[in-house]
């Protein structure tokens, strides 16, 4: 038996990403150029693994996307099959859900078996009908499941007897489902582990997996294309597109897949190291020339552009101005969009081990040594962090004993002679002592 399939899924269609609506644009062009290339190459039919759209309320642009692609299937004669992700699950407390409306119009087919006191029961596509647990397409047998979380491994245990006896008549077997495997995304917990795709090779052919958004296939049985478009920041790099998958059932290994990319609007991701900088004018040069380099590289137009700030921060965080960074992304790159992340660690410190003994100390004292503890984190300030604290003080006492401004400014430039160095001061303190930032 030889038929051909093109298997895809988390299309996340409806995904505003950012608050920009051009990207929910970018997610309808991955659609659509998805159906294209099927309708094209006109397979025996598709699968796509649930999460067509990203929620289960859908605007109007979203519906238009969806019944614009599903249209040029039909029109192509190509069927295609649907289950219900996490994303597109019906709302609670109503029965029916998009996937629904668009099978009742006969755009698709929606999987699901029925759960209930007398177990699991998987009932067939009538003819006519677009509901059902599976259908027989081109000698294929495609068996659907929605989205069951942490219940997955129960309920395929449970449906294995009923899957048994599906391939006694030698029709391939196909079983859908919206579920990761463990370990092929660090960190994410998944639905199944690897030691449950040992006993459904004895009754699945081909699983076709959703849900995890990157390309992997497992123990010659398990298959997952991926999302269509960058569905997160963490998944740019990711391979990912559409799975068109040959079946020979003559040859020793029946299933050869061939990944089809999805053009995506472009990401760019860039990390820079705040440890290597000693002052936020530094840390603001730094990150432009960084930027700019990686515009020589990047030659992609609009796309969008994160900066990450990592590592240990050596100066105050009220000093780091993060909008001129995010000014900086978007004159040298004009993107779509454009943040800056921080991710890096302030220094702290600890004014509690200094004051340990229950002898009274003195306010002023007191005073003095937190402010110069807290000017020494920051290594524009350690050098002379005792005299800005002394200075501090001074300005505070007096200004609580009534000195006006020109008075206090007057004192501040004096203590300033005092003062063996001068660390970069920030733009509010230079302008009050008419000094050039």
């Amino acid at each position: 038996m030889r038929c051909s399939f093109v298997h895809f899924g988390d299309v996340h269609l409806g995904t505003q990403q950012y608050g920009c609506p051009e990207r929910l644009n970018d997610f309808g062009k991955a659609w659509l150029y998805a159906c294209e290339y099927i309708a094209t190459t006109h397979p025996d039919f598709a699968i796509c693994t649930g999460d067509l759209f990203n929620r289960f309320t859908i605007n109007p642009v979203t519906f238009d996307q969806a019944y614009t692609g599903l249209s040029m299937l039909r029109e192509a004669g190509v069927p295609i099959v649907d289950i219900q992700g996490n994303h597109d699950r019906t709302r609670y407390g109503e029965a029916k859900n998009w996937l629904d409306s668009f099978a009742d119009h006969g755009l698709l087919t929606h999987l699901d078996i029925l759960t209930g006191p007398d177990g699991i029961r998987l009932l067939p596509v009538r003819p006519g009908q677009s509901r059902g647990s599976f259908v027989e397409w081109s000698g294929c047998r495609i068996v659907g499941l929605r989205y069951l979380g942490a219940s997955t491994e129960r309920i395929l245990r449970e449906l294995g007897p009923s899957l048994q006896h599906f391939g006694d008549d030698g029709a391939f077997r196909i079983l859908v489902l919206h579920a990761g495997l463990e370990g092929i995304v660090p960190g994410v917990s998944a639905e199944l582990t690897v030691s449950t795709l040992e006993p459904l090779r004895e009754y699945v052919d081909y699983l076709a997996l959703g849900h995890l958004h990157k390309y992997y296939t497992a123990a010659n049985v398990a298959y997952n294309g991926g999302s269509l478009e960058t569905w997160a920041l963490n998944e740019w790099g990711w391979e990912r597109g559409l799975l068109h998958v040959e079946i020979d059932t003559d040859r020793p290994q029946p299933v050869s897949v061939r990944l089809i990319d999805v053009p995506r609007r472009p990401f760019v991701t860039l990390r820079v190291d705040v440890g290597r900088f000693e002052s936020p004018r530094a840390l603001e040069r730094g990150c432009w020339e960084c930027l700019q380099q990686a515009r020589a590289r990047v030659q992609a137009e609009r796309p969008v552009v994160f900066l990450t700030l990592q590592g240990r921060l050596r100066f105050d965080q009220q000093d780091l101005r993060v909008n001129k960074l995010e000014d900086a992304c978007r004159e040298i790159f004009d993107p779509l969009y454009a943040g800056v992340r921080e991710d890096y660690a302030t220094t702290s410190f600890d004014t509690e081990k200094a004051f340990s003994s229950d002898e009274p100390v003195d306010r002023s004292v007191l005073e003095r040594q937190i402010l110069r503890a807290r000017l020494a984190e920051d290594e524009r300030y350690a050098p002379v962090a005792a005299e800005l604290a002394g200075l501090a003080v001074e300005l505070k006492e007096l200004a609580l004993h009534g000195a006006d401004g020109a008075h206090l400014l007057k004192a501040f430039r004096a203590a300033r002679q005092r003062i063996p160095s001068q660390p970069e001061l920030t733009p509010e303190v230079a302008k009050h002592a008419e000094v050039e930032p």
